[in-house]
This record gives C-alpha cells, sequence and structure tokens, in this order.
C-alpha cells in the first residue's frame, strides 16, 4: 500500500528521527524508509517516507542550506528533503554512504559506512564491483554532487567486520574530520587539508577489538561550535575537548545511543538509541537526561538510526 508523506515546513528546532518501518520478515534491517518530524518541544509534526530506499535511514543531518539529508547505506541511496518540506529526487551515489559534512564552500565530505564482502548475520546490500559492500574511505564532492576526492582514511577494526567510516563531524575550524568504526577502540580523525591521517584523539589502545564483552568503544561523535566533541558510548554520552581528554561522562539508560547532535542550545544535546527506540535530550551543563520519547520500535526490531536538528 502507497504511504502518504506528512512532512512540513521546518521550523527552528524541529527534530528528524530516521526509523524505518521494518515489515520484511526475512531481512532485520529492510523496510519502508521513513523520517519522522517533532517540533522542538517532541510533539509530532509529520512522516516523511522516502521515495527509492529499502533499508535502514541512517546519518540524518541538515545541510547550511537547511536540506535535510539521510541515507539508505545498503543500497546505495541518499534522500533530501528542502525547508519547505519537499522532496528532493534521490541519489543513488554509487557507494554505501552514511554521513555527511559540508565545508565552508558547500562541498561535501561523505563517509563510507561499509567494508568487507558480507555483513554479520546477513542483512543483504549492494555490492561494488570489485565485489565489496565498500573501502570504508572518506569521499569529497563538489556542491553539485561531482565527485572530487577519496580519501584512505583508516578504519578500525570491531567484531562485526563489516563497518567503515560509520560516523563523521566535521571540526569547527573545517580542517579535519573526526570519525568513528561503531563500536571500535578508536576516536578518529582525518585531516582533509593535507589528506592525511591523524593522532586518534582518544583511543583503548588496551582493548581487544574483537572482545564484545569489553564495551570500551566509540559510537557517535558531533561537535559542539566550541570545538568540545560529544560522543557517544556504550553507556551514555561524553564530552571531550580539543586534546582528547574526557570532560565529562553522562549516563544514560540502556545500550545503544548510537546518534547525537547538538540542540539548537548547545547548552542541550539530543541523542537516539537504536536498541531501545528512545530519543532523548541531555542536559550538557547540569549533566542529566531531561526528555525522552519512545518511538515504539525495539530490538530485534529496532530501527532508530538517524537523528538531526533543524537550526534555522
Amino acid at each position: 500500500m502507497q504511504k502518504t508523506s506528512t512532512l512540513k515546513p521546518f521550523a527552528r528546532g524541529d527534530i528528524f528521527l530516521g526509523n524505518t518501518y521494518l515489515n520484511d520478515p526475512n531481512d532485520d534491517h529492510k523496510g519502508d524508509g521513513r523520517i519522522i518530524q517533532f517540533d522542538k518541544d517532541w510533539v509530532m509534526k509529520g512522516t516523511w517516507y522516502t521515495t527509492g530506499t529499502r533499508y535502514f535511514i541512517v546519518g540524518c543531518k541538515v545541510a547550511p542550506d537547511g536540506t535535510l539529508w539521510g541515507f539508505d547505506c545498503h543500497d546505495h541511496i541518499a534522500v533530501r528533503a528542502t525547508p519547505d518540506g519537499k522532496e528532493l529526487p534521490h541519489w543513488d551515489s554509487g557507494l554505501s554512504l552514511g554521513s555527511v559534512n559540508w565545508d565552508r564552500d558547500g562541498n561535501h565530505y561523505f563517509g563510507e559506512y561499509l567494508i568487507g564482502k558480507e555483513i554479520w548475520k546477513g542483512t543483504s546490500a549492494k555490492l561494488l564491483a570489485n565485489g565489496t559492500l565498500g573501502d570504508g574511505r572518506i569521499h569529497k564532492y563538489s556542491p553539485d554532487l561531482q565527485p572530487l576526492t577519496t580519501y584512505r582514511a583508516d578504519n578500525a577494526p570491531e567484531p562485526t567486520m563489516f563497518k567503515g567510516v560509520t560516523h563523521s563531524t566535521l571540526h569547527p575550524s573545517g580542517e579535519f574530520i573526526t570519525y568513528t568504526t561503531e563500536t571500535a577502540r578508536r576516536l578518529m580523525r582525518y585531516d582533509i587539508r593535507h589528506d592525511r591521517q591523524l593522532p586518534d584523539l582518544a583511543a583503548y589502545t588496551d582493548a581487544d577489538p574483537f572482545d564484545r564483552k569489553d564495551r570500551r568503544w566509540f559510537i557517535a561523535p558531533a561537535y559542539l561550535a566550541d570545538g568540545r566533541l560529544l560522543c557517544t558510548d556504550a553507556t551514555g554520552l561524553a564530552v571531550y575537548d580539543e586534546e582528547g581528554k574526557m570532560l565529562q561522562h553522562i549516563d544514560l539508560p540502556g545500550y545503544g545511543w548510537a546518534q547525537v547532535a547538538p540542540d539548537v542550545d548547545e547548552r542541550y544535546a539530543l541523542a537516539a538509541n537504536v536498541w531501545t527506540g528512545v530519543a532523548a535530550r541531555i542536559d550538557l551543563k547540569d549533566g542529566k537526561l531531561l526528555q525522552q520519547l519512545d518511538t515504539g520500535f525495539t530490538a530485534p526490531h529496532r530501527s532508530l538510526a538517524g537523528l538531526a536538528v533543524f537550526r534555522g
């Protein structure tokens, strides 16, 4: 049955949750692509059923021009909607892209989500011509989506062995991207000005990367305007300074906080838990959880894999 989108024009503080409606009993990542729109107070405004996608919508982010982006990294599809709530034609990148950042000239920096030849425990995904799911690189594209440069960014080993650059965030200086291979032991950085890998911002060098019982790992990073870095981990949300010192850790309920974004007022952060289906607002100054919203999609039917804020 054709589903009707009800996406509304964006207003300052609107929150968008990538929350695919899973409806394929044979593939636990597959279903109707869906991004749910809320106002700043978590009142639901509309639903966007994304055209051309078949899997999880991940890596939602709002561009400087106000366009909302999301990715079906399994099918190589990027979806976009304009601030007036209109869907743009989807873009088949030919790569398993899952995150995006923009420099001051409007160039795009995409993180390539997948590596290897198969996804752990078996959901399907398109292969590249070389027979792999992807190469886990950072790709620079022009404002009109023409390929410019591929950066051979490191990927960190992690238990499932199919993840590349899963989450990424551009430093406020515009000089480097901080990124993760989700559930790996490194918080990595790549210098996009000089095309070189930088020393990790933080790492658990003593940890076995394939030990699932040791959950000292990094998940989703996002920079605040002052250069502090938000990063979710196994137990909640950490805040790092520019030298990689952990300034603060806020415990959050349940494992699986796989998305984070600064709120319009950067005293607050928003986070989303893919395993429990809960999204939250966190007070960084007081170090406490303020609000929670339950989408109703919890493991094994988990799909809350995207989070974005419209800053106006």
